[in-house]
């Protein structure tokens, strides 16, 4: 099986963007974002997964941006160190992100009612108003 993984780079980190199914679809999109400015970074990791031996082996297939240019040596090293492919990284990487979304605080915004109580206030004075004029004009016909 395989998957096919755009992850940008923004504030330091590399982040998994969209996965896709389609090469060519995810090659299309990370062309789409290197074009625009908003990332310092793209690239496409194509997954594999075996199911047989749950063995999973990534490998980049495109990069794009300038923060990607300067790191290009690190795979060059890994490769040649003769890196073992991960054993179901698929499960540990969604352990990890999980992880990091509970790491973070969440922040609650308190809510005050003055506003809401204050337009709903004038909506009804109006209406009350907009009833005595209509009443007004009725009883001078």
């Amino acid at each position: 099986m395989k998957a096919f993984e755009i992850q940008t780079f923004a504030a330091g980190k590399w982040r998994i963007d969209s996965v896709f199914d389609d090469r060519e679809l995810a090659m299309f999109e990370a062309r789409r974002i290197d074009q625009s400015t908003r990332y310092a970074g793209v690239r496409v990791v194509e997954e594999t997964f075996d199911e047989s031996s749950q063995l999973s082996t990534t490998r980049t297939i495109f990069r794009g941006g300038s923060a990607d240019r300067n790191a290009r040596a690190e795979p060059a090293k890994e490769q040649a160190s003769g890196a073992k492919p991960r054993r179901n990284s698929r499960n540990r990487n969604a352990r990890d992100r999980a992880g990091a979304k509970r790491k973070q605080p969440v922040k609650e915004k308190k809510k005050s009612m003055a506003l809401p109580l204050l337009i709903l206030g004038v909506i009804v004075a109006v209406g009350v108003g907009a009833l005595f004029g209509l009443q007004e004009l009725s009883d001078a016909f």
